[in-house]
């Protein structure tokens, strides 16, 4: 990796690139992330090779420079419900840094990104989370600033097809697209976004069937989180997004920042970790988009480097991820 950053570069004069997302634009993208982690080591079935097994692993990549300051501005505007090129410094935005979420736009309980029989069980039952109408708007507005990531996001991905995630999946109680707002006091529960092998009866299931994620040629369920406030002080007020490994009951966190960007696989087991008293009522935004990677060949491999793996660096192996059993 010597002189390998993982800055983007881009290059918009390049007709050649192929647009491959909902709301494809003509870039090209080079982007390398900052940290890779590998989590939850087991063996699975191998569907390409009914009878047999392989070691899987999840994973976790960490990008600080794949979304630019300008974006992330025009991205937090979006969640707080003003026009992208709205300023921080006009008379009419809402104190969120004394009084916490504004509650025109944000309800206790909104979060429904998660499927669950019990509203309780999901993620947030006491956090902010997005009024009904908030969560209409940013899915199916128009905000220019959600185009522009989501093309980012394509050609990250090159070797996929990039969607959100299809009602046909969880039904239409699921967002594929939403933020939170966890404050001080708030708490939370592990929970997964989703697992292809645990779809329920549902016209994606009579597709695709269900299937470990990961397969070779199926598929791939990955979600992506933006950490959007203008300032996070981390160190001080806290508020990480927590992995586990649920074999080991170890952890990894990944701290907010400004910018910041994680792409998950969806049936890793994680939860927020509320804001530090010392953070006092002022919310830790973060933007959230469920995905699906299509494959294009039959049997494709699913990699997420998509054939850049060289130019990563070594990923940090938690838990059970590092127990390779001996075949």
């Amino acid at each position: 990796r010597d002189g390998v950053d993982d800055v983007c570069s881009v290059d918009e004069e390049d007709e050649s690139s192929p647009a491959c997302f909902v709301h494809p634009m003509r870039f090209e993208i080079n982007c390398y992330p900052s940290s890779v982690v590998e989590i939850d080591g087991a063996m699975i079935d191998s569907v390409q090779s009914p009878g047999q097994t392989h070691f899987d692993t999840s994973s976790i990549l960490v990008f600080d420079k794949l979304l630019d300051e300008d974006l992330r501005k025009r991205l937090l505007n979006v969640v707080k419900g003003y026009p992208e090129d709205h300023s921080i410094d006009e008379d009419d935005n809402w104190n969120d840094i004394e009084n916490g979420p504004d509650p025109t736009r944000w309800v206790r309980g909104g979060i429904t990104d998660v499927a669950s029989d019990d509203a309780d069980d999901a993620e947030g039952g006491s956090c902010w989370g997005l009024a009904d109408d908030a969560i209409m708007d940013i899915c199916y507005g128009e905000h220019p600033a959600v185009s522009e990531f989501e093309s980012k996001l394509a050609n990250l991905f090159p070797n996929f097809v990039v969607s959100r995630l299809p009602e046909a999946v969880l039904g239409g109680c699921i967002s594929p697209l939403t933020a939170n707002a966890p404050t001080h006091g708030d708490s939370f529960d592990y929970h997964i976004d989703a697992d292809p092998l645990q779809v329920p009866p549902s016209p994606w299931a009579d597709v695709y069937g269900r299937y470990p994620n990961r397969s070779k040629g199926k598929p791939r369920f990955v979600s992506c989180l933006l950490y959007l406030n203008d300032i996070w002080d981390a160190e001080t007020w806290g508020g990480p997004t927590r992995f586990l490994d649920p074999p080991t009951q170890e952890v990894y966190d990944v701290m907010p920042k400004p910018g910041r960007c994680v792409i998950m696989d969806q049936d890793v087991s994680h939860t927020v970790v509320a804001p530090n008293e010392e953070a006092g009522s002022r919310p830790r935004y973060s933007l959230v988009w469920k995905l699906i990677l299509h494959p294009t060949e039959e049997g494709q491999g699913m990699d997420l480097a998509c054939g850049r793996k060289g130019l990563w660096p070594d990923p940090l192996v938690v838990g059970s991820a590092k127990e390779v059993p001996l075949l």
